[in-house]
């Protein structure tokens, strides 16, 4: 019987003492797997990363105990519609390849907000064998939150994926959803975009051009909104066209200290969200979520939980393509 990896639940209750003792055990912990695993970087790739793996998880077990009072506060001011059903969310995350710090915290605040506003339940898992007809019939949506290079590889686990899309179904991707599965066409479609590098490094600052300020998933950014995170471009493809996605967000290359030497695009175009409908489903995408802190700015939390319920089917948002609305990428 395959068993699901569910995200530990947040309490949100007063903090006891032996709480405490725990969250400096779990950091004590967490530190020790990250310290173990420093010295295999360069050396094991598969060992390095499963050792972080762990710390991460300890680690974000810490701060979701040590911060759960501010982070009730905070999802209790996101707007978030009630769901027309109870909604069911898988989130898959297995990494091939370079594996980000921020999988276990994001995916236990984005479950944390599920729990406390009754948006979803979110199941998280990093086995492939999730994805089956019978399996993947008990979810509402797919959420690829920061998965790698090849997530998914058996042909009938893909097969699977694919199938999954053509009821109403919703699919989500969180950052990374875009670095992985060069091979697997179908996806790049539904996902909309394939990295190609990201000029924008995770402790710099960016400024966001909000394309649709009118738009559902995307009213709540302000205009020249800056946010510290990594930021992708994307391969000049037949995926990756205005044709076919409804950009919602993108970078203002025009603003102060935004230009970069590795800037790809001749045509300046340097989406950061945006939303598409995928055979029978609705996609949201947003190259948020590198950086741990991206998950607790209360601006970027509620793109990604408004996000989650437009492609669930919750939130109404239109998804025709920019280039028939005639959005283009912003000029000087």
């Amino acid at each position: 019987m395959l068993k699901f990896i569910l995200t530990l639940s947040l309490c949100f209750s007063l903090i006891s003492i032996q709480a405490e003792e725990s969250v400096a055990d779990l950091k004590k912990r967490g530190q020790a797997f990250m310290k173990k695993a420093k010295p295999l970087k360069e050396t094991d790739k598969v060992k390095y990363y499963k050792l972080r793996a762990q710390g991460s998880e300890l680690l974000a077990q810490a701060r979701m105990i040590e911060n759960a009072h501010e982070y009730e506060k905070m999802i209790a001011k996101l707007d978030v519609v009630k769901p027309q059903k109870k909604r069911k969310l898988l989130a898959y995350s297995h990494t091939t390849g370079f594996r980000h710090g921020s999988i276990e915290f994001g995916t236990k605040m984005l479950t944390a907000v599920g729990q406390q506003t009754g948006a979803y339940e979110i199941y998280h898992t990093e086995d492939e064998a999730i994805f089956t007809d019978e399996s993947l019939a008990q979810f509402d949506g797919i959420m690829i939150i920061n998965a790698t290079q090849n997530a998914i590889v058996s042909p009938k686990a893909r097969a699977a994926f694919e199938k999954f899309f053509e009821s109403k179904k919703g699919l989500i991707g969180i950052h990374a959803a875009t670095d992985c599965h060069k091979d697997w066409a179908n996806y790049k479609e539904a996902i909309g975009g394939l990295f190609n590098g990201h000029p924008w490094w995770a402790k710099e600052t960016v400024t966001l051009y909000n394309e649709c300020p009118d738009h559902a998933c995307s009213k709540m950014i302000p205009q020249g909104y800056q946010i510290n995170d990594e930021i992708y471009q994307y391969e000049d493809d037949s995926h990756f066209t205005r044709e076919k996605l409804r950009i919602l967000v993108s970078l203002d290359i025009f603003a102060p200290g935004m230009k970069r030497d590795k800037m790809r695009r001749k045509d300046n175009d340097y989406p950061v969200s945006w939303v598409k409908t995928y055979k029978n489903s609705n996609v949201f995408y947003t190259n948020l979520g590198h950086n741990q802190s991206t998950y607790e700015n209360p601006i970027a939390l509620q793109h990604m939980v408004t996000g989650i319920q437009f492609a669930m089917g919750d939130i109404e948002a239109d998804t025709t393509p920019s280039a028939k609305i005639g959005k283009f990428p912003k000029s000087e």
